[in-house]
Parts: structure tokens; C-alpha cells; sequence
């Protein structure tokens, strides 16, 4: 079975589970690289570890709902630049969905912002490849939603991540 068969695989089953446990699982893996890329402060500090991972989770997961649902009206507006007409909330499912490749960037990435200096070249590596991996299934599954060719729903993808990109340089 080839990438492909698995993009498509995971984007046109109507599975709920992945839909609703998609962005806030990668969230979570997130919050857990998190700690323990930080578990010597957090044991320095005298805190519980079953504690402190509770409020790390906590803002991982508040810090990934809020990514997930701003992420998700960009690529609506995009969308809406490029002709298509999505429901928001279908939207949002069908990026969740396509997520599961952020199940192992998000946790690269974590380590790559918070890791030790002689891993963040591979953390990196994959967090981008995981990156890729996720707009190209969230491509496909506009493209397939909406009945428009790759290139359209690529497009309007770029353009949302091209934007949201400007958007987190100009923040820094």
C-alpha cells in the first residue's frame, strides 16, 4: 500500500475518532516532549512530576485548541479566496483528520524548540517532513471535499500557510 492508498485512507473514512482526537492527541505528545524536555527544571523547582505535567498538558492542550481553531478559519478564508464553500465546522474535522502526521511532528518540534543542542538538527528534519506530510493530506482532502483539482486545494493551503508563516515571523 502505497502513501497515496494511506492519504486517502485516512482523509475519506468518515471516523470520528480521528477527527475529534486528531489535533488535541498531536497537542498532547506535544505537552509530553515539552516535559521532558524540561524535567530537570521541573525537578529542580520541587514540584511534583504527575503536577507539573498536568498544567504542561494543560497549556499544550489550551496552546493546540487555539492553533487548531485559528488555523482552521485561515484555510476557511483561503478557501473562500479560491471560489470553494466549506462549512467551518467541516473544515475543522477534515484538518483534525489530517493530522496524524503531526502525531510525530509535533513532539519533534517540541524537542527541536527545547532540546538538547546535538538533537535539533534530526528533531528538526522531522518536524519539517511531518509538516509537509500534514498540508499535503489536508490538500487532499480539499481537493477531494470541495471537487477541485490538487492544485487548487494546494493553493489555498500555501496561501494560508504562507500567511500564517508571515504571521508568526512578524510576532517574534
Amino acid at each position: 500500500m502505497g502513501l497515496g492508498a494511506v492519504v486517502n485512507a485516512t482523509i475519506f473514512t468518515e471516523s470520528r475518532w480521528q477527527a475529534v482526537l486528531g489535533l488535541p492527541t498531536a497537542g498532547l505528545l506535544w505537552s509530553f516532549a515539552t516535559f521532558l524536555a524540561h524535567s530537570e527544571q521541573v525537578e529542580a523547582l520541587g514540584v511534583a512530576k504527575i503536577e507539573a505535567l498536568f498544567y504542561v498538558a494543560l497549556g499544550g492542550m489550551a496552546q493546540t485548541l487555539l492553533l487548531w481553531l485559528g488555523f482552521t478559519v485561515v484555510i476557511w478564508a483561503m478557501t473562500r479566496a479560491f471560489g470553494g464553500r466549506v462549512p467551518l465546522l467541516r473544515l475543522m474535522t477534515l484538518v483534525s483528520a489530517s493530522s496524524l502526521a503531526l502525531w510525530v511532528g509535533a513532539p519533534a518540534a517540541a524537542f527541536w524548540i527545547n532540546g538538547a543542542p546535538g538533537h535539533t538538527a534530526i528533531a528538526a528534519t522531522i518536524s519539517l517532513i511531518s509538516m509537509a506530510l500534514f498540508l499535503h493530506a489536508l490538500t487532499r482532502g480539499l481537493s477531494a471535499d470541495l471537487h477541485w483539482s490538487f492544485l487548487r486545494a494546494a493553493g489555498a493551503v500555501s496561501a494560508a500557510s504562507v500567511f500564517l508563516a508571515s504571521f508568526a515571523f512578524l510576532a517574534l
